[in-house]
């Protein structure tokens, strides 16, 4: 007996329960470091993508102008946000090419004529708007096949 007066066993419970033991919290990080290396490869790529999709070129301090008896001139002109108009020529006059297919054939027939013909400059005329990849595209078409040939460019201010 107690004070208390009463009795208590030793498998009685007592005032305070014990706590059990909790396990740690443990989870696999794996997937989530393979995830953050995957944002990391796609913001890169992303990001060199981005910054070469707009260029500041210098601008042309010393140039020599291109004797225009032995050059065949390319000029393409941006009308429209969506497509580029090529005329083949020393301005933007004559046969307007705006279809992409006829453009590289036309493009490529004639320097290919300008070749035979003797010619071995091949002056590629862009107004400031053209994106980079039509004169890409346009410039790959001219030099396609092509030895001997030299390429280059020009860029038209638009008043």
């Amino acid at each position: 007996m107690t004070a208390s007066g009463a009795d208590f066993d030793e498998d009685d419970e007592p005032f305070v329960r014990h706590r059990k033991k909790h396990h740690e919290a443990n989870f696999d990080i794996t997937a989530m470091i393979d995830l953050v290396f995957m944002l990391n490869i796609f913001f890169m790529v992303t990001t060199v993508a981005a910054v070469q999709a707009e260029i500041d070129l210098p601008i042309v301090r010393h140039c020599l102008p291109t004797d225009p008896d032995d050059a065949v001139f390319i000029c393409i002109v941006s009308n429209n946000p969506q497509y580029v108009t090529v005329y083949i020529g020393s301005d933007a006059h004559g046969e307007a090419l705006t279809e992409p297919e006829d453009q590289a054939r036309s493009v490529h027939q004639a320097v290919e004529e300008a070749s035979r013909s003797g010619k071995h400059i091949v002056l590629l005329k862009a107004e400031r708007g053209c994106k980079l990849r039509d004169v890409k595209r346009i410039s790959a078409a001219a030099m396609r096949d092509i030895t001997g040939m030299e390429l280059r460019m020009a860029v038209i201010e638009k008043e």
